[in-house]
């Protein structure tokens, strides 16, 4: 058994046999006696008497266990040392959605990367894998890291060279894997890209702005992010990012209470009814998105400048 199966059989053994659950896919022609005018297409888990979800004619089913399988036995032919690697490991009861998060060691080939702008702001770096049977989330492998300088939780953040796929024929799983080639090159973006975060300098109304454009009008995601903002003596576009990633990583909510009309308003920070792998997959894409949004990149392309005139 490849290095990584081994370690979830053995580390995560509820979640491994819940991810090994053998499914098939089925067409059906009728429902409730009734039928179909169109076919469709089931995921079965027989041995729990489940039926997942019912999909088109060009879903390809693929198993969490082929998944697994399939990046165990890449990550060990492209020399990925798990060597003191953090493994988390969800699959939810259902078995509508799987994500694995595997953290590097520091005596890894990837080890953690320290910012040049603050020696105390060290980053450790990770891969995670998405997928579902019920189409909520698209497979996903892409770049994590983990922020050590406090509990901002972990960041997807970075997809490897389009990784996002749906499970559709003409889908083939291995050329996602063929793209752990590239682990180095891939962290060395992000550390960059993290870099040129970290040396624009904000003021609080360009917070304000982010924040408030971000949210789109609502009031709750402001406070929500105002909250989880680390306030510091020069503020860049660094902790910014760092508040918008806690924001997809931790599935909170503000609401609304107290008076509807009072001048300050008053929010309650509690958890989402959304289920954990289905919100962090939703908000991380809303993050992305606008990180790569006109407004974000104006303040990205002053850190470029200024890291070209240092230079």
């Amino acid at each position: 058994m490849s290095t990584l199966l081994n370690r979830l059989k053995t580390e995560r053994a509820g979640d491994y046999e819940l991810a090994t659950t053998p499914v098939e896919k089925e067409t059906v022609v009728s429902a409730n006696g009734f039928m179909l005018e169109k076919p469709l297409h089931g995921v079965f888990a027989k041995s729990k008497d489940r039926a997942i979800h019912l999909h088109g004619d060009n879903y390809q089913l693929i198993p969490y266990e082929t998944i697994l399988s399939g990046l165990s036995d890449s990550l060990d032919s492209y020399g990925v040392d798990l060597t003191g690697a953090s493994i988390d490991f969800d699959v939810s009861d259902t078995l509508n959605r799987m994500r694995l998060r595997v953290m590097f060691g520091d005596e890894s080939e990837f080890g953690s990367h320290t910012m040049q702008y603050n020696t105390d702001d060290v980053l450790q770096f990770g891969i995670e894998l998405v997928s579902s049977y019920d189409a909520s989330i698209v497979f996903k492998l892409q770049t994590m890291f983990l922020r050590l300088i406090c509990d901002n939780g972990m960041k997807s953040v970075e997809a490897f060279n389009s990784s996002y796929k749906r499970h559709t024929t003409n889908f083939k799983i291995e050329d996602a894997f063929n793209k752990l080639k590239g682990l180095n090159t891939s962290f060395k973006n992000l550390s960059d890209k993290f870099e040129v975060y970290q040396s624009v300098k904000l003021t609080q109304a360009d917070v304000n702005k982010l924040f408030k454009k971000f949210s789109n009008g609502s009031e709750g995601k402001e406070h929500l992010l105002n909250s989880v903002f680390e306030k510091q003596k020069i503020i860049t576009l660094w902790d910014v990012y760092n508040a918008l990633t806690n924001y997809s990583s931790h599935n909170k909510r503000a609401i609304s209470v107290g008076k509807r009309n009072a001048k300050v308003k008053e929010f309650d920070i509690r958890d989402s009814s959304m289920d954990n792998i289905r919100s962090d997959d939703k908000r991380t894409a809303e993050v992305q998105n606008f990180i790569e949004s006109n407004t974000f990149l104006f303040f990205v392309h002053q850190g470029v400048s200024n890291q070209l005139q240092s230079n």
